[in-house]
């Protein structure tokens, strides 16, 4: 149901960040399944799925309504850009704290 709500960026979003998104409302409606990983585990932000859910709680835990704003952006395109104008820190450098603040 969460795809009918979110927007793709045109198509342009990465696969991985549409998923997680998705992830992500269903970890805030307590619909995440026990077999998750863990907050900090994960290869990259975008991996999507719980990877990528976990990622963006982080992010939305830094600036209540970040998801929500960024979906909004990615009504007419993506860009990683979203993430310096709504967190002031590039995706990568998000990431790398993310993965420090779990020690992974």
């Amino acid at each position: 149901m969460t795809h009918i709500w979110q927007w793709n960026g045109n198509g342009q979003a990465p696969g991985g960040l549409i998923e997680g998104i998705a992830d992500f409302v269903r970890l805030k409606a307590n619909y995440a399944p026990s077999h998750w990983v863990q907050p900090g585990q994960g290869d990259k932000w975008d991996q999507g799925y719980d990877v990528t859910a976990k990622f963006l709680d982080y992010c939305n835990g830094l600036r209540n309504g970040f998801v929500a704003e960024l979906n909004k952006k990615m009504r007419t395109g993506y860009s990683a850009q979203y993430f310096v104008d709504l967190l002031g820190k590039t995706v990568d450098q998000l990431w790398v704290d993310y993965k420090a603040r779990y020690g992974q």
